[in-house]
């Protein structure tokens, strides 16, 4: 990679990542409890800005630049009076997203807290990827499994996190007698 193929992306990502990285680092000096917060979300969040730094690293110069000729052979070959001003990142056009996404996010909080981690976690990436990601079902399927493994050896074993059960699971887990959390 050379400084002509930095972009704003990358840049962007290195910041994540520095903060993330800080984020964690001084989370090890708080008592246990109170490190859980910054480690889930600095530890996946560290890997998904390296990952993102790979992915850019990799990209070849032909790719940026055949992307750039795809979009200009995309804009020629529009009828003469369809071609419309680039729209804005944010406005009313990408509204339903927004209220999509924000769903998600809302479900996916309401859920870590009525049923917990393990449980919310593979529902979550299932759901989202077979309705977002247009996956297929064994792929959706096996990343959530992977997924929520990964987050059980991470917090679980390696770092002797208890995350959250769930207020509902726990009364049921209560309730039919198969012990408390």
């Amino acid at each position: 990679m050379t400084l002509k193929n930095i972009n704003f992306s990358t840049v962007l990502t290195v910041i994540m990542l520095a903060i993330f990285a800080s984020m964690v680092a001084i989370s090890f000096g708080y008592p246990a409890k109170a490190r859980f917060m910054p480690l889930v979300v600095g530890l996946p969040g560290i890997v998904f800005c390296l990952i993102q730094l790979g992915l850019d690293l990799f990209r070849s110069p032909t790719e940026s630049a055949a992307a750039s000729v795809g979009q200009q052979i995309a804009a020629a070959s529009a009828p003469e009076g369809s071609q419309h001003e680039e729209l804005p990142e944010f406005g009313p056009h990408t509204a339903r997203q927004e209220v999509v996404m924000w769903s998600y996010f809302v479900s996916f909080i309401a859920g870590v807290i009525l049923f917990g981690f393990y449980i919310s976690v593979p529902i979550m990436l299932l759901t989202f990827l077979r309705r977002q990601g247009e996956a297929s079902w064994k792929f959706a399927l096996a990343l959530a499994i992977a997924a929520t493994l990964a987050l059980y050896l991470m917090f679980g074993r390696l770092l002797g996190i208890e995350l959250h059960p769930g207020f509902v699971t726990r009364w049921a887990i209560h309730a039919l007698g198969l012990g408390a959390i």
